[in-house]
């Protein structure tokens, strides 16, 4: 028979290498033109001018783009492991859990969260 304490650790253990389960699967980015008249594109789609902020899945890279007239500037945004996902690791090693928070969405964080897209200069037609 499993004692309680016992049964403690046990969910203590498992929650510690999970907890990556239970974050959000998006996360707020704010892209900003450098010309608040362009128009700004995350991953194809339309989002806002000038500036905008949006929820973006985290487990996924993604492409930013700032256009107006032909002056085009991009800049991307991609991923790397979370504060949450760091805290999986680290339950998994020291509890010899399954890391099964590594699955999900919340492990990743997306890099940077604040993007400035510069767009060039307009040529003078002369």
């Amino acid at each position: 028979m499993i004692s309680r304490s016992s049964l403690a650790v046990l969910a203590l253990s498992a929650s510690l290498g999970s907890c990556s389960l239970f974050a959000p699967s998006t996360q707020g980015v704010t892209v900003t033109a450098s010309d608040p008249q362009a128009e700004i594109f995350i991953d194809g789609n339309l989002v806002g001018r000038g500036a905008a902020s949006v929820s973006l899945r985290r487990n996924q890279s993604h492409t930013v783009m700032a256009k107006i007239g032909d002056r085009v500037g991009t800049s991307s945004i991609g991923t790397s492991i979370s504060t949450t996902g760091v805290l999986d690791i680290v339950g998994g090693v020291l509890f010899l859990v399954p890391l099964i928070g590594v699955a999900g969405p919340g492990f990743w964080s997306l890099d940077p969260q604040n993007v400035t897209v510069v767009l060039p200069q307009p040529t003078s037609g002369n």
